[in-house]
Parts: C-alpha cells; structure tokens; sequence
C-alpha cells in the first residue's frame, strides 16, 4: 500500500484559468417595481424513434453481421465436434 501525501494537490493550470469572472444574478424585480416570476427552461426532447434508426443504421447493421458470423462459427464448432475427437 502507497504512503498517502498530505500535501495540498493543486492543478496544472496557468494563472488565467483561475480569473474567471463572476455572472452577476438578475434581478427579480421589473423596472415598476413588481417582483417578476422565475422564468423556467424547456424541457429536453428525446429524438423520435426513426432519428435514432438513421442516426445508427450503421451500428444495427454491424449488430447484425456480427451475430450472423457468431451463428456460423458456433454452427462450424458443433460440425466439427462429431468429427474431432
């Protein structure tokens, strides 16, 4: 088991990256002096069934001739079996 350091680890980062500034939040207040409603973002949509199929045809025909060659080379290995003793 390694001796754990107590010493403080502190990213390789240049100066810069630590400067980062600061958003300022917005104020819930209209300029009449009514106190605005939170805004809420949408929701996020899941793509329809055949964006999927086209997006990853590729990877479904690959799926395919993976398992065709899988089922012919366990067809090969039970052939041979009755003749390899």
């Amino acid at each position: 088991m390694s001796k754990k350091s107590r010493r403080q680890r502190t990213p390789n980062l240049p100066p810069e990256a630590f400067q980062v500034p600061v958003a300022k939040p917005k104020s819930l207040t209209t300029s009449d002096g009514e106190v605005a409603a939170p805004t809420r973002q949408a929701p996020m949509v899941a793509p329809a069934a055949a964006d999927l199929r086209r997006e990853y045809g590729d990877v479904l025909s690959d799926l395919k001739l993976t398992t065709l060659i899988f089922l012919a080379l366990v067809a090969v290995m039970v052939v041979l079996s009755f003749f390899v003793v």
